[in-house]
């Protein structure tokens, strides 16, 4: 995790410090699309969006993505000799399938040149929760533990910003917090919330200001 901050620090501060000298543009606005990447506590998510441009800078959209997790103790060790990654404690094989409707909010548009886009973004709908257990030492013998498949409803919320890299493309960067408890427990648990940080690659189709 500490590695995964220190290359991204690598990659966004350049990024922000070339937004900044780029020369100022008038502030735009339009229909956004891309595909997104999700780093959380305990995985990461794959997936895909779509907004619709607002009114005053905002926009209304869906994003769906595909979640694989990990148990919570466990970890990889690497044998040299066989060339091998081996994991240790992973007893469940965890996916979520989240499908969110979202609302995004541009900040400072007249005080910030237009490359460089803060925001504020909140959502929720509905996830389906799939877990395929490995067989697990029981009692001396091993037992094929259950599937399980549940469902429920989550809600996130969180700030970013979008740093336009090639004409109508742009990076974009958020922390955020995604709060999902489900009725039943899914690996173990109930509450799967936890902390993200969500990276997009999108284009922008502008309309009027």
């Amino acid at each position: 995790m500490n590695r995964f901050f220190f290359y991204l620090g690598i990659l966004i501060i350049p990024l922000m410090l070339w937004a900044q000298y780029e020369d100022p543009v008038p502030p735009q606005h339009g229909t956004e699309y891309g595909l997104g990447f999700t780093l959380a506590m305990g995985g990461f998510g794959l997936g895909g969006y779509y907004r619709l441009a607002l009114p005053a800078f905002s926009g209304l959209g869906v994003s769906a993505d595909f979640y694989m997790m990990r148990d919570d103790k466990e970890y990889e060790i690497y044998d040299p000799y066989y060339n091998y990654y081996y994991q240790l404690n992973k007893i469940n094989r965890l996916f979520f399938i989240p499908l969110h409707v979202e609302y995004k909010k541009r900040f400072f548009t007249n005080d910030i040149e237009d490359n460089f886009r803060p925001f504020l973004v909140a959502g929720g709908g509905g996830v389906l929760g799939m877990n395929f257990p490995r067989k697990t030492l029981v009692e001396g013998g091993d037992y094929p533990r259950k599937n399980e498949f549940r469902f429920t409803v989550d809600f996130f919320v969180g700030v970013g910003v979008d740093i336009t890299t090639n004409e109508n493309y742009y990076f974009s960067i958020r922390p955020q917090i995604r709060f999902v408890q489900f009725p039943q427990s899914i690996a173990g648990e109930r509450n799967h919330s936890t902390f993200e940080i969500r990276l997009e690659l999108g284009k922008r189709v502008l309309t009027q200001k």
